[in-house]
């Protein structure tokens, strides 16, 4: 064999090792993309069977509710806040009339 031949051999040898090489690559990304998406599926399906048992058991409590509920509302009108009152409102108005003069 010439060697010009030997060197297009291991050309084509070293192309071909190159190639296996990069699909054995592709064939792992493309499995680990798959087994995620499996999981992601299992995940999904888990939450979805979770979320009818849940708005399976609220509709069992609102069957089971009365329609009607006596609840007062809270009143926020008697709550201690930051709102002046009318003592210090005097006070400060009084104090700028004598700083005015």
């Amino acid at each position: 064999m010439s060697a010009v031949s030997r060197g297009v051999v291991y050309s084509l040898i070293a192309v071909v090792c190159v190639l296996l090489v990069g699909i054995m690559a592709l064939m792992g990304v493309a499995y680990n993309r798959h087994r995620r998406l499996e999981d992601t599926t299992i995940d999904l399906r888990r939450s979805i069977s979770q979320q009818a048992g849940q708005i399976k058991t609220l509709q069992k409590r609102l069957e089971n509710c009365d329609t009607v509920q006596n609840t007062t509302p809270v009143d926020t009108a008697w709550r201690i806040g930051t709102t002046p009152d009318s003592a210090s409102v005097v006070s400060q108005i009084s104090r700028k009339r004598v700083g005015s003069h």
